[in-house]
């Protein structure tokens, strides 16, 4: 048997996991355009993974997509169907050292069901190698919203937001509007979503009945929605950690992201932090809010619950008075997540590039089209085995994709 330091890690691509979790049963299916999208960037995990690695994807990616990775300097693990891992008693019975969703839900633990005889015991004894049903509050919004008001009320002065802007439990219609006439401008959120869906911006003091029927399902699946003000904000941001499922939440740096006016997510800012932004969040708030949110995870209940990568999601707004304040907490994503691949994607960037990891999503036209009009436009530049200037596909951009994604680079 191979040792288990260097026993295969296996990766997937299941950016659904919470749709999962809400969902409560091990055969959810995300619906068509998520299983599309799914399936489109699956081989997006590649980059957590090292060169003996497998990654289970539903396609496996083209020949010229992956010279053009190596030709960049990035190192390719392997890549198996899911539905032939599955059928592979070989593979089933090679020894493993440890699973890696991008997160863990009923459904994704049913899958990997027959891989994990084959895992490493490390991996076993890990507190999430198997599903229990007090994880599924680890991933709701309202865990964020207990660690970031423990957050605020450890720090109690003028960088984080008001106690009373945070989010609130609504177990009823009339509890929103509620909320609504005291806030006037409010967001609606599912408990467990991710990547700005199960979110409402309601900038109207109104609720329509579309939006009823809307919080009325969330409540007859979920028990309850969150609602928080409107803030002004100026930017999002999040802080990236590793937890050991043994009290330890190790900081790894930022990340940051922009949404659109929905609050979805539309990409990620590359080679450190955006010169717009740098003027406002100095070293000094950094820290502040590092250590503070470092503590405050190290005390919660996901230390000791949960391995792996996670992130924070942060905001930086302007209080009713125009003042900077921080948001230490708005979400937690228990998972792999954009800024998560963004730091790793940093590590082969030369300093004094910056740039966006994007995602493609263009129902006129396909990834293979983007694609060739950007190699031409922005043809990669790479200077000392890092990149430096241009265009590089993060998926195959041969293989007639809706949904892609990319890196853009420019010289400062």
């Amino acid at each position: 048997m191979m040792p288990a330091e260097i026993s295969p890690k296996i990766f997937i691509y299941n950016p659904t996991c919470e749709m999962a979790i809400a969902n409560r049963t091990v055969s959810f299916m995300p619906n068509k355009i998520l299983t599309k999208f799914e399936q489109d960037l699956d081989v997006l995990p590649m980059f957590f993974a090292d060169k003996m690695d497998t990654v289970l994807v539903h396609q496996l990616p083209d020949p010229q997509f992956i010279d053009m990775l190596i030709n960049a300097g990035v190192t390719i693990p392997n890549f198996k169907p899911l539905s032939a891992a599955l059928a592979d008693s070989d593979f089933i019975k090679m020894p493993k050292g440890s699973l890696h969703p991008w997160g863990w839900s009923p459904r994704i633990h049913h899958i990997f069901k027959p891989f994990k005889k084959s895992c490493s015991p490390d991996f076993l004894n890990q507190p999430n190698a198997c599903w229990k049903a007090e994880h599924r509050d680890l991933y709701s919004r309202k865990k964020a919203l207990e660690i970031g008001t423990d957050a605020i009320n450890r720090r109690k002065n003028s960088l984080f937001i008001d106690p009373d802007q945070t989010a609130q439990v609504c177990t009823s219609v009339l509890e929103v509007e509620n909320l609504m006439s005291k806030w006037k401008q409010i967001v609606i959120k599912a408990p467990l979503s991710s990547a700005g869906r199960g979110i409402q911006i309601l900038r109207y003091a109104s609720l329509n009945e579309s939006i009823i029927q809307s919080i009325n399902g969330i409540l007859a699946s979920q028990s309850y929605v969150m609602v928080e003000p409107f803030f002004n904000k100026l930017f999002d941001f999040s802080l990236q950690y590793y937890c050991n499922g043994k009290g330890e939440a190790n900081y790894l740096g930022l990340g940051f992201f922009e949404t659109d006016s929905k609050g979805q997510y539309l990409s990620n800012y590359l080679g450190g932090i955006p010169s717009k932004m740098e003027k406002l969040l100095t070293g000094k708030y950094i820290h502040e809010l590092e250590s503070c949110m470092s503590e405050t995870l190290a005390d919660s209940d996901i230390a000791t619950n949960y391995t792996g990568y996670f992130g924070v999601d942060c905001m930086l707004v302007l209080d009713r008075e125009e003042k900077l304040r921080i948001h230490p907490c708005l979400e937690i994503n228990l998972r792999y997540n954009m800024s998560t691949l963004a730091l790793f994607l940093n590590k082969n960037i030369r300093s004094g590039s910056k740039g966006n990891f994007k995602i493609f999503n263009q129902f006129k036209a396909s990834f293979d089209q983007f694609h060739l009009e950007m190699i031409k436009k922005h043809p990669l530049e790479i200077q000392d085995g890092k990149w430096v200037n241009g265009y590089l596909p993060l998926v195959s951009p041969f293989q007639n994709k809706t949904f892609g994604a990319y890196i853009l680079l420019e010289k400062e």
